[in-house]
């Protein structure tokens, strides 16, 4: 009868450290891959709205058009009518900071979200969707 092969736990440490620094690795490549083409215009977007942990990405989801997807944190209540000059101001900055900073051609619709957070965990929102096409045409028009 053979006895059991055992390992040695020096072995098992060093192999567990290992594979918790290439995962880790992996997850952070990843990351930098998957937001490399919108870092400039996130970057931009958390210049103009401080604290407002911006996120953007995108895709298409199933059939869905190419779109171009920004959450802005915003300090008011973008849902409520007293705040809506201010959400109006916000959607109008963004959409500028995307023409100034991403290149619209793969994408068909842009959609602008302004989330606020309340207590509770709820969320406020006010989300705009946007045809990059006219974006581009009321561009070149303004242009000339």
């Amino acid at each position: 009868m053979t006895s059991p092969r055992t390992i040695s736990g020096r072995k098992v440490v060093t192999a567990m450290f290992l594979l918790g620094i290439a995962g880790g690795t992996l997850c952070v490549s990843y990351a930098v891959w998957r937001n490399s083409p919108y870092h400039e215009l996130t970057k931009a977007l958390a210049a103009e709205f401080p604290q407002s942990v911006p996120k953007v990405e995108g895709g298409r989801h199933q059939d869905s058009p190419m779109t171009l997807r920004i959450v802005v944190n915003v300090e008011f209540n973008p849902a409520d009518e007293q705040y809506e000059p201010d959400a109006n101001a916000a959607i109008g900055r963004v959409v500028e900071l995307v023409q100034q900073h991403q290149d619209l051609t793969p994408y068909e619709i842009i959609r602008i979200h302004l989330v606020k957070k309340r207590p509770q965990d709820t969320l406020s929102r006010k989300s705009v969707d946007m045809r990059v096409e006219e974006l581009l045409e009321s561009r070149s028009t303004s242009v000339e």
